[in-house]
């Protein structure tokens, strides 16, 4: 594939960053993770959280492979999954304007929203509570494990702004009682069903502006906590967030707006 032309396009999700590329035709091998970790660096390549590639599906509108900065392929990402949307939405233009595509763990749901942007249904809540996280000694008021499309650790801490979500948050991400890691978030109460919300992301190996996964991981536990119901507001570093949601939470919806940064080529 060398000195081949490769189409794609950076979008942004509350600050979480996606090299997009139309896979309909194989033009790439999504396994070709020494390619996706390069593309994926900061000043030697297009820089990026991971990649999203749109391919063909039997079951659904499309399929959405996700690809995390680490090169490594990964079961689902809530913000990927409405910038992919928004994606699709100019290259398929549905007249419905509500997609269903394929990932690694089963079908999803997305939605334009007229007043978020894009609503995701998320399919996927269950471990809730599987792992005690009070053996891992991080301060906090609460704390709740669940697995919502991969898996998340919440904590209420105190001083969000100036906690140490890096340092704190990769010891958590290797820490041994978890198979495959664990995502870490961290957050605070501004308000009733109003939060910030800072996540140190497996795979990625940082601090991320935004999570889509771990803000409905963190709605989830505040409400079990508090008893909060239907909506709640996130804060992330990248932006604004809604997660809505009935009693049981059978259905779950991540909100939130999509923007497409630059449209390019590179080298591959």
């Amino acid at each position: 594939m060398k000195n081949k032309k490769l189409d794609f396009i950076k979008m942004n999700a509350t600050g979480n960053d996606f090299i997009v590329i139309d896979n309909r035709h194989q033009v790439v091998e999504a396994e070709n993770n020494l390619l996706w970790k390069t593309l994926c660096t900061l000043k030697t390549g297009i820089g990026a959280d991971g990649v999203l590639l749109l391919e063909k599906s039997v079951k659904a509108n499309f399929r959405m492979r996700y690809i995390n900065a680490d090169g490594g392929e990964v079961e689902m990402c809530g913000n990927g999954g409405r910038a992919i949307t928004a994606f699709a939405n100019e290259l398929l233009e549905l007249p419905q304007k509500t997609y269903k595509f394929e990932t690694m763990n089963g079908i999803y749901e997305c939605s334009l929203d007229s007043t978020y942007g894009y609503r995701l249904k998320m399919t996927e809540l269950y471990d809730v509570g599987k792992i005690q996280l009070d053996s891992l000694n991080i301060k906090n008021h609460y704390s709740l494990y669940m697995n919502t499309g991969v898996p998340h650790s919440v904590f209420e801490v105190d001083h969000l702004e100036t906690y140490p979500v890096y340092e704190t948050g990769k010891t958590i991400r290797y820490n041994s009682i978890f198979e495959k890691g664990s995502n870490a978030n961290f957050f605070e109460k501004i308000a009733p069903n109003h939060l910030r919300v800072r996540t140190y992301e497996r795979g990625v190996e940082n601090e991320t502006l935004s999570c889509g996964t771990g803000v409905t991981a963190t709605a989830i536990a505040a409400a079990v906590a508090y008893g909060w119901l239907d909506e709640i507001k996130i804060e992330t570093l990248g932006g604004n967030l809604a997660v809505k949601f009935n009693a049981d939470f059978s259905e779950v919806y991540l909100c939130g707006k999509v923007e497409k940064v630059f449209i390019g080529k590179v080298f591959i």
